[in-house]
């Protein structure tokens, strides 16, 4: 069995954990304010596809054909395409308010 040096298992741990808090910070919440970004030219089908699982539309995104939406995430999930992502939306990233499109 082969080991790593010594030396490589800092930064290794580095990469490792700068990767997980990317990911945690971008994983869309179970419901609330969320970024759908659509990975083609075809942003009407992500607005379609949100739409008919019941979420409500707040904006465009900061990526081009991107847009904010507020919703559940296990409705709107399965109505959008393949090539959508969908992340979480941070206001500072998104120019959201905090307030804005909560239901009460």
């Amino acid at each position: 069995m082969k080991f790593l040096p010594s030396w490589m298992l800092i930064p290794a741990q580095i990469a490792t954990a700068t990767f997980g808090l990317v990911v945690l910070t971008m994983w869309p919440p179970a419901s609330g304010s969320m970024l759908v970004v659509p990975l083609g030219q075809d942003s009407g089908a992500a607005v379609q596809g949100a739409l008919a699982g019941g979420a409500a539309l707040l904006g465009t995104g900061p990526f081009p054909g991107s847009l904010v939406i507020v919703g559940d995430r296990a409705r709107i999930a399965p109505r959008v395409a393949w090539n959508v992502v969908i992340m979480a939306a941070p206001p500072a990233g998104c120019g959201v308010d905090g307030g804005a499109g909560k239901r009460a």
